[in-house]
């Protein structure tokens, strides 16, 4: 591979990675909403220049950051109760990012987090086309993402109550339940 590449490839890793370091430490201070990408490239020591040469806006950022969280915590191998007991360990640990990821999140924001909650427990929704997707699943797929919202919205609200592993396992058992239904 000729050095220039290797170079380029580099500083794109470390790009990358200072960005992605600097949304949840921001996120740790503050609502997400409030967060401009100014922020991000002061906390990350990179120029706005950089920033867009390697992301749209803070919301790609923010897909890009929850895909590269997945792929590290979440493998494809994991069984159901290994991705539920990392789930809760997540959760439990980021109490403060999750309330400033949901807190007052508008639409685009909860867009993107549905999304990416609904890829861990594996129900995978076409970004803009449903064309390929039984209706019922369309349906479930609404339906899982609404819960998801309300039931963090929620947990938020209750600041986070003691026995929420308890019902971050009991919405999961939920979740995967309903992926099984058939209301033929």
């Amino acid at each position: 591979m000729p050095s220039n590449v290797l170079k380029r490839d580099l500083r794109t890793m470390k790009t990358n990675k200072a960005l992605t370091e600097a949304l949840p430490t921001l996120l740790g201070r503050q609502n997400f909403l409030q967060i401009t990408v100014n922020d991000l490239c002061s906390e990350a020591l990179v120029s706005r220049a950089t920033f867009y040469a390697h992301f749209n806006d803070k919301y790609d950022l923010l897909e890009y950051w929850l895909t590269d969280l997945k792929q590290k915590n979440i493998l494809e191998d994991k069984t159901y109760v290994q991705t539920k007991m990392i789930v809760n360990k997540c959760t439990k640990e980021n109490k403060l990012i999750i309330r400033n990821l949901f807190g007052n999140a508008n639409a685009e924001t909860i867009k993107i987090l549905c999304k990416h909650l609904l890829s861990i427990l594996n129900i995978y929704v076409e970004e803009d086309d449903n064309e390929g997707i039984n209706p019922q699943d369309v349906v479930l797929y609404n339906f899982c993402a609404g819960g998801i919202i309300y039931y963090l919205n929620w947990q938020i609200e209750n600041k986070f109550p003691s026995d929420m592993q308890v019902m971050n396992s009991y919405f999961f058992d939920l979740v995967q339940h309903l992926q099984k239904w058939n209301p033929s």
